[in-house]
């Protein structure tokens, strides 16, 4: 029977143990509740708490206000950027026609002498083909038409 009876005196040792921590917890509990109620009605404390919250909402406006600065900015930039290039365009477009418009005249009076050969040439393209394909009789009436000189290889008098 002293099994039984030092097991109980055991778990008596125990509950008795248990029962004094639990006290000590109990005191410590009290003792927090003490001073969370003193923090609690810690008027400086609460002081603290509202300026950290004021600073929060004033530092929670400057980044809505700076948000909408940089969305206002957003807008104003791209109207700015499609002017610039629509002008750098607009000028490029005036120097290409500019120098365009400069060719043109520079080479008209070239041109216009290039037409006035070509059409010259053309006409004696015509005429010596016409020649070539002259029959033998043809070649006597066009040398008696053009009064030839045929004692000078071929040159005409009045060159003499």
């Amino acid at each position: 029977m002293s099994n039984a009876l030092d097991t109980f005196r055991a778990q008596r040792e125990a509950a008795d143990g248990v029962y004094a921590r639990l006290t000590e917890v109990s005191l410590l509990l009290h003792q927090l509740c003490g001073q969370a109620d003193a923090l609690v009605r810690n008027d400086e404390l609460h002081a603290v708490l509202q300026r950290e919250q004021s600073w929060l909402d004033q530092a929670q406006r400057t980044m809505d206000e700076a948000r909408r600065w940089r969305e206002l900015e957003m807008r104003r930039f791209w109207p700015g950027v499609w002017r610039r290039w629509a002008l750098a365009l607009v000028f490029a477009l005036a120097s290409a026609a500019a120098a365009g418009a400069g060719y043109a005249w520079w080479t008209q009076p070239y041109q216009n002498e290039l037409a006035a050969l070509r059409s010259r040439m053309d006409f004696a393209e015509f005429i010596e083909h016409r020649a070539l394909t002259m029959t033998p009789t043809e070649r006597r009436q066009f040398d008696t038409l053009m009064k030839w000189d045929t004692r000078r290889n071929g040159e005409r008098k009045d060159r003499q």
